[in-house]
């Protein structure tokens, strides 16, 4: 049963942009029942949906305020149970996001604590005198400005993330055995696994010392705050206590992932994870702080893509650890206008794109709207939905005073309200998402592409994924089998093959909006199954390869 989860096609829902069924402009859970049979016929083995938990919305339901329940905004728990229940008619499983880092302000854990003092609830957050009439450390918070929120006095509560999400005190047993019982709560309801936001920041250093002493400044905590060696006690017993009890897929995201990391986090005699998100290509063109640092945004070579892709291909296979393979999601940009040409060779790069995550060795990860290549928007400031970006355009400028103009720059490039445009269902007015003006700016390039004119074309990124993930399923060898990287010199094409004892398969991708010359060795000239380009020329050993043109080959020896 392990291997046909971790052999799932994994397609990742942000609930308020999918579909809409009530009318109000917001996606919702009936909304997600509603496109089942869509999903279905994508090939997809699970949805892992962002929060659906009740939460006033500061972060878009990354600030829970109860566990136990449904977010009103998105539905019922009764609309839930039968998404469950529908979902699983057709094979499909449903991820939920846990967020158990920190909680809302508007938890009942947090109001008792603010309430008294010597409540225990006190302990389950992290509260520190100030110093010197300032913060406790000069951490600082990743959506800009302190990490820690003034609570009365000099007092201090630690929000690593918005104001309103504060953390949870990992180090107190009673708050991890309240994550353990809401984990039952939802796997006994039948869920399938769970995607664990910034897990592996449960974890700070007991002393809360200052990063960088004496430098001016909030300082990014990282080793403070990331992949502490205590992280893995909290997993382990997470493992025991929850996990090893119910068959289902266990992700971790975290920041600032390495390899070591990951390997500690998702090997194979860990009993910690099944697997990790790893960063290194979503913040490839971005500086050492993130991806508003603006001191590298924009730059990136895809010798760096092929090297950040191969390297976490081959360590993974080396050190029996799992990844799960991705391009967008809900904080990161629009694959194809991120890696790919999103107007000259629209259809053609977004189908290379969906071919290196299928024919990785992983898991692979398709975000909503992927599968046709829906594009970035170019949102102006006052259209800005995201708590993140907002906050950031006023510390870019006040913090490391880059002017106003280009703060905005940044700021439109990377918020991540690129990847929450609802979904482009049709070309109906609101897309078919709804009937009324939806939560966000829609992007009006929907009126070409949309899921109901490439359901109509063959040759559109909507079939071609179908086909391809059919092709991914037909062979465990492209998921579990040898990767084995070639033409790793090459400039422009990224040139892997897939192998197991019995076959052989080549993935060729040409990463650039520009023909490439080709040279193939004579065992490598197999028969191609699989292209993203109309009327391609035979595989020879020496050839020009198309922009974006992207091919899987069968081999006619094992090599």
């Amino acid at each position: 049963m392990r291997k046909k989860i971790m052999n799932s096609l994994v397609y990742q829902i942000w609930p308020r942009s999918f579909q809409d069924s009530n009318h109000d402009g917001i996606g919702d859970i009936n909304g997600i029942r509603s496109r089942l049979d869509y999903l279905a016929s994508l090939g997809v083995d699970m949805i892992w949906l962002s929060p659906v938990f009740t939460s006033p919305d500061v972060d878009f339901g990354y600030d829970i305020s109860d566990y136990r329940d449904i977010n009103p905004v998105l539905g019922t728990m009764e609309d839930f149970d039968l998404l469950i229940q529908e979902a699983k008619d057709r094979g499909i499983g449903i991820m939920m996001d846990l967020v158990a880092n920190h909680t809302s302000d508007q938890h009942e854990w947090f109001k008792k604590a603010m309430e008294d003092k010597k409540s225990p609830y006190r302990d389950y957050y992290l509260f520190r005198k100030g110093k010197n009439g300032k913060e406790p450390n000069n951490w600082l918070g990743l959506f800009g400005g302190s990490a820690w929120r003034k609570v009365e006095g000099d007092e201090y509560v630690l929000t690593l993330w918005a104001p309103q999400q504060i953390d949870l005190n990992w180090r107190n047993p009673k708050v991890r055995h309240e994550i353990y019982e809401i984990m039952h709560f939802w796997l006994k309801k039948g869920i399938k696994g769970f995607r664990m936001d910034v897990i592996n920041a449960i974890g700070k250093h007991p002393d809360f010392p200052d990063k960088n002493p004496g430098k001016k400044g909030y300082q990014f905590a990282d080793d403070l705050i990331v992949s502490r060696p205590e992280v893995d006690d909290y997993l382990k017993e997470m493992h025991e206590e929850v996990l090893s009890k119910y068959d289902g897929l266990y992700l971790g995201e975290g920041m600032l992932m390495t390899k070591e990391a990951a390997k500690r986090f998702c090997g194979e005699t860990t009993n910690e994870l099944d697997l990790m998100f790893q960063f290194e290509l979503a913040l490839i063109d971005c500086g050492p702080l993130g991806k508003f640092d603006f001191r590298k945004l924009y730059r990136w070579s895809i010798p760096e893509f092929k090297k950040i892709y191969i390297d976490w291909q081959l360590d993974a296979q080396k050190n029996h650890y799992w990844i799960a393979n991705y391009l967008s999601n809900h904080d990161q940009q629009r694959a194809v206008s991120h890696y790919g040409d999103d107007k000259k060779y629209h259809k053609e790069s977004a189908k290379a794109l969906i071919t290196s995550i299928l024919f990785a060795r992983g898991t692979p990860f398709l975000y909503q709207g992927e599968e046709i290549g829906m594009t970035d928007l170019a949102f102006e400031r006052e259209e800005w939905q995201d708590f993140e970006a907002k906050n950031i355009y006023g510390q870019l400028q006040s913090m490391m005073h880059v002017p106003a103009f280009l703060a905005e720059k940044i700021v439109k490039r990377k918020t991540r309200d690129n990847a929450r445009t609802p979904v482009q269902w049709s070309d109906n007015a609101y897309a078919g998402f709804s009937t009324v003006k939806p939560w966000i700016k829609l992007n009006p390039n929907y009126q070409k592409i949309n899921v109901e004119a490439q359901e109509k074309d063959p040759n559109s990124i909507l079939n071609f994924t179908r086909r391809a993930n059919l092709l991914r399923k037909s062979k465990d060898l492209f998921t579990f089998g040898i990767f084995e990287p070639i033409l790793q010199d090459h400039r422009e094409i990224l040139g892997f093959i897939r192998k197991d004892d019995n076959e052989a398969y080549l993935v060729l991708i040409n990463l650039t909006n520009k023909p490439s010359t080709l040279e193939l060795k004579e065992e490598w000239c197999g028969e191609t199954i699989l292209q993203n380009v109309y009327n391609p020329q035979p595989l020879v050993k020496k050839m020009v390869f198309m922009p974006f043109e992207a091919r899987v080959v069968k081999l006619s020896q094992r090599i």
